[in-house]
């Protein structure tokens, strides 16, 4: 068993885990800190990118209801990806693995403030449920460090 499947079966996300680490090549020479690191830095880029799907999808919402809640995602994907994951990466840098394991948790999070704002499936719940997977993974990765 390779340091990748080791990691991955303590993830808490085996499946997702394994299909994220193996598909990046950093992963193939990295020790337990550089896996770490890595999910991380995709969740800040699958964030950022749901971020901007749901700012676009805001500029056509006239509805006062659905301009809330869309509102309300805005600003936590918006405190996760201006704050809470370069945080995490800082923290992860500077071996705090507590604080980086906060920070990617918190992410996941929310996502689910996100998510509670819809009582049906939306045109990015596919996309919550990836970064809060990858958030609770990744801080999943981060708890093995200390």
């Amino acid at each position: 068993m390779d340091l990748i499947e080791q990691t991955c079966r303590q993830s808490g996300f085996f499946a997702l885990c394994e299909s994220t680490l193996r598909s990046d090549p950093r992963s193939s020479n990295a020790n337990l800190e550089g896996l770490a690191k890595i999910p991380v830095e995709i969740v800040i880029d699958k964030a950022n990118a749901t971020l901007n799907f749901i700012v676009d999808l805001f500029k056509n919402v006239s509805d006062p209801v659905l301009y809330r809640s869309y509102g309300t995602c805005i600003d936590s994907y918006g405190a996760s990806v201006e704050r809470l994951l370069p945080e995490a990466i800082a923290a992860l840098g500077s071996k705090d693995y507590a604080t980086s394991r906060h920070d990617a948790a918190t992410v996941a999070t929310n996502v689910n403030a996100c998510d509670e704002q819809f009582s049906e499936k939306t045109p990015f719940s596919d996309r919550n449920r990836l970064v809060h997977d990858l958030s609770l993974m990744s801080a999943g990765i981060i708890e093995l460090l200390g």
